[in-house]
C-alpha cells in the first residue's frame, strides 16, 4: 500500500506541473508588479511573505465578494487584513472580532494604515457618530458580543385559576390550581400534547399563543436596554461600510449561533467580506458549510441554507450503519420473497473530498509562519502517558478507585445504551475524564431518571502528590531552572475546578503561580493582565485554553503543558501556538499529559487521529499543533463510548507515532511541491481554483482501508 508521503516523494513534481498547467495562478511573485499595489505607503513594512499575502488578498477582494485569509497563528493576520483592505481601495471598513481583541485591532490599524482612524464602537450612539464622520480610511471595530446581544426577555403570561372542568380545579390539599394563561385570550397555555406549560418551559424560547397569536414573551426591563448592533447596522446604516473583516471567523461556523447569525447579517449588509482565521476546518466537511455559506455568495448560489446534508454527501465522508440484530430493526419485508429492509443511520466521519478546495482556492490566501519569519526556533510536541498511583496498601489507591468507578459506570451506561438511552453518557465520560485529576474531591454519578447512584469513587488524601501532579511540578521546576516560564492549560475550571489544588502544589514547590479565569479580568484587558504577571516574575500561569486561544502573544511562556485535553480542533490548534511566533527566541515545547490506561489516554488518541482530516484543507498535514474534530463534542462522545465498549488500551508509542507520521507527511508534502517556477515569497499565495502558488495545499490520493486493503474513494 502506497502512503501519502511516498506518493508525494515519488510523483510530487509531476503532480505539481500538471496542476499548474491546468490551473495557472492569478497572482504569483513574477507578476506582482503588474497589479499595481504599492505597499511602500504602509506605515509598517511587511515581513517575508506578508507582502505577497496582502497583494493576493487585495486581488481577491477586487474580484470576489468573499475572500479568506487562512494564516498560521503568529503570521500577522490582523496586519495583513487591514493592509489588504487599504491597498484594495476600501475606505470604510467594519471589523468584527472577539471582545478581547478590540484594543489590539485599534492598535494594529493605527500602526499600519496611513492616516487611518480606528474607532471601537460599542453603542448605537457610537455608530451614529460614525455615520456623520467623513474621515477615511475609517476602521470601525465591533466586538462580536456587542454585535449579537439583545435585550433580555421573560415570559408574559397571566396566572389564573384552572377552569378546564367548568369550575375551579383544586389540588389534593383543596387549594385552587392556577395555570399560566395567555394575556390575550385568557386560555391556559399548553404544549402539543395538551399539558399545561410551566414558567421554566416558557422561558426556554419565545412562544405565541396557539389560539389567538398573542406573544407570550415581553422585554425584561430589569435587564440592559440594548439591541444587537448587527441588526441596527443592517436596518439603519445600509451602505455605511464597504467591507466587513471578520477576525477568528471559524467561530461563526455554527448554524444557529447568535454570533454566526450576526456575522451573516453584517456580511450581507456590507456586501464584501474578508475573513481571517488560523484554523479553517474542524475535521468534518460540515464544519465548513455554514461558514462558507455566510461569507461566499457562490456557495449560497449552489446550496440552500438547509442543505448541509447535500454538502456533506458531496464533500464529506459518510458511514452508513445498518443494524440487523433483531426483529425490531426490520422496517420492510417483501410480500412474496424473503427480502428485508433494515433501519440504517448515517454518520459523518472525519475527512473531506479534495473537490471542496474548489470552493476555497479561487479566493483564499494561505500563509504559514515559516513563510513570514526566518530562523524560527524549534517547535516540538511531546506526549507523556503517566501511570496512576497504586497506593501503599492503606485504603483504596487512585488506580483501584478509578477502575471500580469505570466498571460500575460502564455497566450502567451499556445497559442504558442497550435500551436506546444516552442519558448517562455525558456524565459517565466527564466523570472518568475528570476523576484522575480531581481524585481528592471524590466523584458520584447519579441517574436523575431514577435518583440512584450508578457509580462513585472516594475522595483520596489531599496531603500527597499524585503522579501527574508530580510530573507537572518536576517539569515546572526544571523549566524555571532553565529560565523558562510554563503555561498550563486546564479545562475543568468550574464545577470540577482543579486550579486551586494545582496552584497550591506548585506554590509548595517554590514556584510563583497565577491563575487566569473568565472573571479575573475583562476580556479586553487580558493582554495587559498577563504582561503585569510576567513583570512580577510569575513562573507558571494556569488558564483555560479558551481564554487565550486567540489574539494573545504569549512568547514569555515557551513551554506549554496540556494538563487536560481540549477536544475542539480550533481551540487546540490555536492555543498550542500561543508562544511560537515572531519574536520568540527560545525553543517551544508543547507537552500533553494523560494517565495511562484511562479514558484520558483514549481520548487523546482519538483527538490525535483527527489531525490529517483537519489540516488537509489548509494544505498542510500536521506540522505542529493537535487537531481535534468537532466543536460540539457530540460525535467525540459517541466515539469514546464506542472505543470503551470495544476495549483496548493505549500506549505512549501509538500516540507519538501519530505525531511522527503527521510530521513526516508534512515534510514530504513540502519537499514534493517545491517548484522553481515561483519565488519563495509566493509560496503562501493561493488565489485561483486548482492553482497552488508553490505548495500550500497538497493533492490527496485515494484513501485505503488499512484493515482489508481495499481502496476507498474520497469523492
Amino acid at each position: 500500500m502506497t502512503t501519502l508521503p511516498e506518493l508525494l516523494t515519488e510523483h510530487g513534481e509531476a503532480i505539481t506541473r500538471a496542476v499548474l498547467r491546468a490551473h495557472p495562478p492569478v497572482y504569483t511573485a513574477r507578476n506582482r508588479e503588474e497589479w499595481g499595489f504599492d505597499l511602500t505607503n504602509l506605515k509598517r513594512r511587511p515581513m517575508g511573505a506578508q507582502g505577497d499575502a496582502i497583494r493576493a488578498a487585495a486581488v481577491s477582494l477586487r474580484q470576489h465578494r468573499g475572500t479568506n485569509v487562512v494564516g498560521e497563528m503568529g503570521t500577522g493576520k490582523t496586519m495583513i487584513g487591514a493592509s489588504a483592505a487599504y491597498v484594495a481601495g476600501f475606505r470604510r471598513v467594519l471589523v468584527l472580532c472577539p471582545p478581547h481583541l478590540t484594543r489590539k485591532w485599534k492598535r494594529e490599524v493605527e500602526a499600519t494604515v496611513p492616516l487611518a482612524e480606528a474607532v471601537i464602537v460599542s453603542t448605537i450612539s457610537d455608530l451614529r457618530r460614525l455615520r456623520r464622520d467623513r474621515r477615511w480610511p475609517l476602521f470601525a471595530i465591533l466586538s462580536r458580543e456587542k454585535a449579537k446581544l439583545s435585550y433580555h426577555w421573560k415570559p408574559a403570561v397571566l396566572m389564573r385559576p384552572d377552569l378546564s372542568e367548568g369550575r375551579a380545579v383544586r389540588d389534593e390539599r383543596g387549594d385552587i390550581v392556577r395555570r399560566n394563561c395567555c394575556p390575550g385570550c385568557w386560555q391556559t397555555v399548553v404544549d402539543d400534547e395538551g399539558i399545561p406549560v410551566d414558567l421554566t418551559e416558557l422561558a426556554r424560547r419565545k412562544r405565541s399563543c396557539d389560539r389567538c397569536g398573542t406573544p407570550l414573551w415581553q422585554a425584561d426591563r430589569s435587564g440592559p436596554a440594548r439591541v444587537p448592533l448587527a441588526d441596527f447596522i443592517n436596518r439603519h446604516m445600509p451602505g455605511a461600510f464597504d467591507l466587513l473583516i471578520t477576525d477568528e471567523s471559524h467561530e461563526y461556523k455554527a448554524r444557529g449561533s447568535a454570533q454566526g447569525i450576526a456575522a451573516g447579517t453584517l456580511a450581507e449588509t456590507c456586501g464584501r467580506t474578508l475573513t481571517l482565521t488560523g484554523t479553517l476546518m474542524g475535521g468534518y466537511a460540515s464544519t465548513l458549510f455554514h461558514l462558507l455559506w455566510r461569507f461566499s455568495p457562490e456557495v449560497r448560489d449552489e446550496f440552500a441554507y438547509g442543505e448541509e446534508g447535500r454538502w456533506v454527501s458531496r464533500y464529506g465522508i459518510v458511514e452508513r450503519i445498518t443494524r440487523k440484530t433483531g426483529e425490531d430493526d426490520v422496517i420492510e419485508e417483501g410480500r412474496s420473497s424473503r427480502r428485508r429492509g433494515y433501519r440504517t443511520r448515517t454518520v459523518e466521519k472525519p475527512g473531506v473530498s479534495p473537490a471542496i478546495l474548489f470552493h476555497l482556492i479561487a479566493n483564499t490566501v494561505f500563509i504559514r509562519l515559516a513563510d513570514v519569519a526566518e530562523n524560527l526556533p524549534e517547535y516540538r510536541e511531546e506526549v507523556r502517558l503517566i501511570g496512576m498511583d497504586r497506593g501503599d496498601g492503606d485504603g483504596p489507591s487512585q488506580a483501584t478507585a478509578y477502575r471500580n468507578l469505570s466498571e460500575d459506570l460502564h455497566a450502567a451506561v451499556m445497559a442504558a445504551l442497550a435500551s436506546g438511552s444516552r442519558r448517562l453518557l455525558g456524565a459517565y465520560l466527564q466523570a472518568l475524564l475528570a476523576y484522575p485529576d480531581a481524585c481528592t474531591a471524590g466523584e458520584e454519578v447519579i441517574d436523575h431518571s431514577t435518583g440512584q447512584v450508578v457509580g462513585s469513587a472516594p475522595a483520596l488524601p489531599d496531603d500527597r502528590l499524585y503522579p501527574k501532579e508530580q510530573a507537572l511540578v518536576d517539569l515546572a521546576v526544571e523549566e524555571r531552572r532553565q529560565g523558562r516560564r510554563v503555561l498550563v492549560y486546564v479545562t475543568h475550571t468550574e464545577t470540577r475546578d482543579i486550579t486551586p489544588r494545582l496552584a497550591r502544589v506548585l506554590i509548595d514547590a517554590g514556584l510563583r503561580v497565577s491563575v487566569l479565569k473568565s472573571d479575573t479580568v475583562a476580556p479586553d484587558r487580558r493582554e495587559e493582565w498577563v504582561a503585569r504577571r510576567v513583570r512580577d516574575g510569575v513562573d507558571v500561569l494556569l488558564v483555560h485554553p479558551r481564554l487565550v486561544q486567540t489574539g494573545l502573544d504569549l512568547i514569555d511562556f515557551p513551554t506549554i503543558v496540556w494538563h487536560e485535553v481540549e477536544y475542539s480542533v480550533y481551540t487546540m490548534r490555536q492555543a498550542s501556538r500561543r508562544s511560537w511566533r515572531i519574536g520568540q527566541r527560545l525553543a517551544v515545547r508543547v507537552i500533553y499529559l494523560a494517565y495511562r490506561a484511562t479514558l484520558q489516554a483514549q481520548a487523546l488518541l482519538l483527538v490525535a487521529r483527527k489531525l490529517q482530516a483537519s489540516l488537509i484543507v489548509e494544505g498542510e498535514i500536521g506540522d505542529g499543533g493537535l487537531a481535534a474534530h468537532g466543536a460540539d463534542g457530540d460525535n467525540l462522545t459517541l466515539e469514546l463510548a464506542r472505543s470503551l465498549a470495544d476495549g483496548g488500551d493505549v500506549n505512549q508509542e501509538s500516540v507519538e507515532a501519530l505525531f511522527a507520521d503527521a510530521r513526516m507527511t508534512a515534510e514530504a508534502a513540502a519537499a514534493a511541491l517545491d517548484t522553481r517556477d515561483f519565488a519563495p515569497e509566493a509560496t503562501p499565495v493561493l488565489v485561483r481554483a486548482g492553482a497552488p502558488s508553490g505548495g500550500d495545499w497538497i493533492p490527496v490520493a485515494d484513501r485505503f482501508d488499512s484493515e482489508n486493503g481495499e481502496q476507498m474513494r474520497l469523492l
